[in-house]
């Protein structure tokens, strides 16, 4: 293990990596898409309140294909599947693998204005940047430590229907002085990261006290008040 620190103690074998066993079904999969030409900006603008999104699709050594998708649909299919699903968009009797690569939103109302996805072959490996979420951070902050997350996302390379929506680590093991590298953990059957080994994912720390901010302006102030009362060398 990569953590280190005073009277840390071993994780558990079994807390690797884990992969969410999320369902997807392929009519969930499955979303209808229409071919959209150029647009004005209130021609996108009139084509959202309508409840379709602006999308475009890139596939390698192609150009890149615009197109509407409904919103509702789309929300759908993540929240049933997940954001690293391998979607089935349906143009009239063509249908195309692709995952989501980007959505882009409004700064300020947070918006939907656009989603990017790029077209696939399932038996291509693919790359992708797969979240991580720390599993029992609870029990560290309730024995007053500090917990501080450095990577939010690890990426990842795999067959697209290989990678994990998530990756979940576990953290409740861990005590002040002890960090989690990437190298501390096993992937997924299948799939692999790039990412140096000793890059730390999670630190634990004891919380700075309100004490030593004081006692820090004391020594100062002591210091400076000792070179007050020295006398002035003669010449």
């Amino acid at each position: 293990m990569g953590t280190t620190g005073a009277g840390q103690r071993a994780a558990p074998a079994q807390n690797d990596f884990e992969v969410n066993t999320m369902a997807k079904t392929m009519d969930s999969l499955r979303i209808k898409i229409e071919k959209r030409e150029p647009m004005s900006k209130s021609g996108v603008k009139s084509l959202r309140k309508e409840g379709w999104l602006p999308a475009s699709m890139s596939s390698r050594g192609e150009d890149s294909l615009s197109f509407s998708i409904k919103q509702d649909e789309l929300n759908r299919s993540l929240a049933q599947n997940g954001r690293m699903a391998v979607f089935k968009l349906a143009l009239g009797r063509k249908t195309y693998n692709a995952m989501l690569r980007e959505v882009q939103y409004a700064p300020v109302t947070r918006e939907c204005l656009h989603v990017t996805f790029q077209r696939i072959a399932l038996d291509e490996v693919t790359k992708a940047d797969v979240a991580i979420r720390p599993l029992g951070r609870e029990d560290i902050t309730h024995r007053q430590l500090e917990f501080l997350q450095h990577l939010d996302t690890l990426p990842v390379t795999g067959l697209p229907g290989d990678i994990p929506n998530y990756i979940e680590l576990e953290v409740s093991h861990m005590e002040a002085g002890d960090n989690l590298t990437v190298g501390d953990a096993a992937l997924p059957k299948g799939i692999t990261t790039d990412l140096e080994p000793d890059r730390v994912i999670f630190t634990v720390s004891h919380p700075r006290t309100q004490e030593e901010p004081a006692e820090e302006a004391a020594e100062t102030a002591g210091v400076e008040a000792a070179a007050a009362e020295a006398p002035e060398a003669k010449e």
